[in-house]
């Protein structure tokens, strides 16, 4: 196993959503990572390799782009409608509350 074909794997596994089927992932790996030149020269253990490569990867300013749109493609309109609707009703309680003290400070000037 050469190094492109083990970052693909590597990739392969931490893009996994579930971290417990990240975990299972890796040990079914682990016997043939052995196997690989990378692990033969660097000894690295492979749950260490796959924790620094996580960061290595996150920290790559290439793929923010596909990151942010990923984010962006999972709001909810819905959800985001129902808590400018909250915000509104919140608003409007507070400007009444205020309303209100005006009210009563004027009524105790007059």
């Amino acid at each position: 196993m050469n190094n492109i074909e083990l970052e693909q794997k590597i990739l392969e596994i931490i893009s996994q959503d579930n971290y417990f089927d990240m975990v299972i992932m890796a040990n079914e790996f682990e016997p043939e990572y052995k196997k690989s030149d990378f692990y033969k020269q660097t000894k690295k253990p492979l749950k260490e390799v796959i924790k620094e490569a996580k960061i290595y990867y996150s920290l790559q300013l290439k793929d923010l782009g596909k990151h942010l749109q990923q984010l962006i493609n999972g709001l909810s309109v819905e959800k985001l409608s129902m808590v400018l609707d909250q915000m509104g009703t919140l608003f409007t309680q507070e400007n009444n509350d205020i309303m209100n003290s005006l009210e009563v400070f004027k009524d105790l000037q007059d």
